[in-house]
């Protein structure tokens, strides 16, 4: 048997690619039903079912099998995009990506025939309520229908249709006619399914019906007594009018209409213009476009000649005079420095992805949770094109879903709230990107109730997180910023969405990681705003140099808030700790050296230089020996053999072929 484990990261990553676009699809379809988007749909399970199958990924390729059945039967019969048929389409999705986190894993796989059963189940009852006619009235049957609304009755249509599981279908239609007369009096018409060509069980001639009665029975009355029998899977009544021109003209045979008929009539068909906007497909994580690689290439190609002519000055050095020597080697070094620099630009841009390949993710979010919590959302999405490092990218989804989770259940108020605040009932998110000098900017708002400072104070100070005397210092804005603490919540209860008070935790310690800042800016009544700044890679960073116990240390100059130097006296004690006054806000104050458990140096200047360190929303001052200067670095990992280093983030060589240790600066000021 041919071994397939070679093509497997190429499978999961077409299969990504795949369900990504699914996932868009199926929002986009739920807004504007469009051929083009069940072409799109249908096309993307084609491909995952073939792909499953050449990888003997049997349960993937039989889910998908069925769904692309379903899609099928959707792009021919072009039926009505219900919520029942697009919440099918998103369950069955769902399972799919279940399925190929278990193949990933490498777990035992679940059992998805409930969902197979649920798409057959809804083609089955949707296709059949397509093909059943509303039966036309001979003359005796409109005298009857005439006469029974002179007397006083309503003509009512009852449309069942039948388990497909039910036995003896033939028989149960004569029961539940028979049942149906007795409650309501006077049978008027029938209409059966018409045999199909070929068909081998005659039985399901009698799968679904339309019978229309006349009765005084309220139609939900009716429909309570017989919604008990478990052998009708579905079962729809609604009133029949006459043709008002045919009963005046009283000649022509009566024909009783349906309101529902006409309905469906006048609905419009599937829009094959498609949506104003197209839904786009998701850039593959490992790709990299040809212009890249080819601007990577001549680079390359130009650092060759300038290493062979440095082979060729070194090979005539001795018989050049030096000083044009000097200048030859001068001319060749600059002309490299230039090319590395772009060379290094340019492998940099290569793990960059637009932003869009994590927004993306979160309509999808969006919509589940208002569907869960009741509520009417709306997700606006600005900067998708915003270009960021690959691994950043990944690791922002966590805050960001944690985000947008409180906002929906805490932050944006139900409809009705709303409506009594004049505001549009519909909640909306906005989640905008965008560069900023040397890093990007990602700003989440919503336009809900805002945070309260002082119930955030309260409740940090009822549950002990924060002591009195603290509470006293901090300012309403400051106070905000309570919301990051661990264990903090504001939820009366715990709910399936948040509550629990480790969400806003994990947002802070993750911007932490990724060396970024977070900034919130709210207004009661209106709404908040989390404005977070991140480098735009981890792999190079501009850093910081400081010397520290006769070491050179590194610091992300993307953490450094200011240099300053101050004189011993402006250190001062603030409740048994050490801190300074920096514009007006007291910074806690250590030495680098301490922290780090290095000796102390003597200081010779009068003044002490110092590094104003902030991480996301906490900040730091700390002392060091000497200050460097700033260069561009590039980070290497420690591995894992030398143990637990919480301090380090990684270490560089500099230019004189030393190693120098890059520090964590989450890790420092949350000391």
């Amino acid at each position: 048997m041919m071994d397939l484990s070679a093509y497997r990261d190429i499978f999961i990553e077409e299969l990504n690619d795949q369900l990504e676009r699914m996932d868009q699809s199926l929002l986009a379809l739920e807004l504007s039903p469009s051929v083009e988007l069940v072409q799109t749909l249908f096309r993307a399970a084609h491909t995952i079912k073939g792909s499953a199958s050449t990888m003997d990924f049997r349960e993937l390729s039989d889910l998908t099998h069925e769904v692309e059945y379903a899609l099928e039967w959707v792009r021919e019969k072009k039926p009505e995009m219900t919520s029942e048929l697009i919440d099918t389409l998103f369950r069955s999705l769902d399972a799919m990506k279940v399925l190929r986190d278990q193949y990933i894993r490498g777990e035992a796989y679940g059992d998805f025939r409930a969902v197979v059963r649920e798409i057959k189940d809804l083609i089955q009852t949707q296709a059949a309520v397509g093909q059943l006619k509303v039966p036309q009235l001979q003359s005796a049957e409109s005298i009857v229908a005439q006469v029974a609304i002179v007397s006083g009755k309503q003509l009512l249509s009852i449309h069942i249709v039948l388990e497909q599981k039910c036995m003896m279908k033939a028989a149960r239609y004569h029961i539940l006619r028979q049942r149906i007369e007795d409650i309501c009096g006077t049978v008027v018409a029938t209409s059966l399914m018409e045999s199909q060509p070929g068909a081998q069980n005659e039985d399901d001639h009698y799968g679904q019906f339309i019978i229309i009665v006349a009765t005084s029975k309220d139609p939900q009355q009716l429909k309570a007594e017989l919604s008990s029998d478990s052998d009708i899977h579905m079962l729809e009544i609604d009133p029949y009018l006459l043709e008002s021109n045919e009963v005046a003209a009283g000649s022509a045979p009566l024909e009783l209409i349906s309101e529902t008929e006409q309905t469906k009539q006048s609905l419009p068909a599937l829009n094959t213009t498609g949506p104003d906007e197209k839904v786009k497909a998701a850039q593959p994580t490992v790709r990299v476009s040809v212009e890249r690689l080819d601007h990577l290439m001549n680079l390359v190609g130009e650092l060759l000649i300038d290493q062979t002519s440095l082979a060729d000055l070194s090979g005539s050095g001795a018989r050049k005079e030096s000083s044009s020597l000097i200048q030859s080697i001068g001319g060749v070094s600059d002309h490299m420095g230039r090319v590395i620099k772009e060379l290094q630009e340019g492998v940099m841009k290569t793990r960059m992805l637009p932003i869009d390949q994590l927004f993306s993710r979160f309509p999808r979010l969006v919509r589940d949770l208002a569907q869960k919590l009741g509520k009417d959302l709306e997700l606006v999405i600005q900067g998708g094109e915003t270009e960021l490092d690959r691994m950043i990218i990944e690791e922002l989804s966590d805050p960001l879903i944690h985000l947008i989770r409180n906002s929906a259940d805490h932050g944006i108020e139900s409809a009705v709230v709303r409506g009594e605040l004049g505001k549009p009932s519909k909640g909306r998110i906005t989640l905008t990107s965008f560069h900023e000098e040397n890093h990007v900017v990602i700003r989440y708002s919503d336009d809900g109730k805002g945070i309260d400072g002082e119930k955030i104070k309260a409740s940090a100070l009822g549950k002990g997180i924060i002591s009195e005397e603290q509470a006293a210092r901090l300012s309403t804005q400051e106070a905000v910023h309570l919301i990051f603490e661990p264990g903090f919540s504001t939820a009366s209860s715990v709910s399936e969405v948040s509550g629990r008070g480790v969400g806003m935790d994990i947002v802070r310690s993750q911007i932490g990681r990724l060396n970024g800042i977070i900034n919130i800016d709210t207004e009661v009544g209106v709404g908040t705003t989390f404005t977070i700044r991140l480098p735009l890679t981890l792999a190079i960073i501009k850093g910081l140099l400081v010397k520290v116990s006769g070491r050179v240390l590194i610091l992300p100059m993307y953490n450094v808030a200011e240099i300053v130097r101050i004189s011993p006296e402006d250190i001062q004690m603030i409740q048994g700790q050490q801190a300074i006054l920096n514009h007006g806000r007291i910074v806690p104050f250590h030495r680098l050296c301490d922290r780090l458990n290095y000796p102390r140096t003597d200081r010779k200047s009068k003044t002490i230089p110092l590094v104003i360190v902030r991480s996301v929303d906490k900040i730091a001052a700390y002392a060091v020996d000497e200050i460097i200067g700033n260069q561009e670095v590039v980070i290497k990992t420690l591995g894992t053999y030398l143990g637990a280093m919480n301090h380090l983030s990684g270490a560089t060589i500099l230019g004189n072929g030393k190693v120098a240790l890059i520090l964590d600066a989450s890790y420092l000021v949350s000391l």
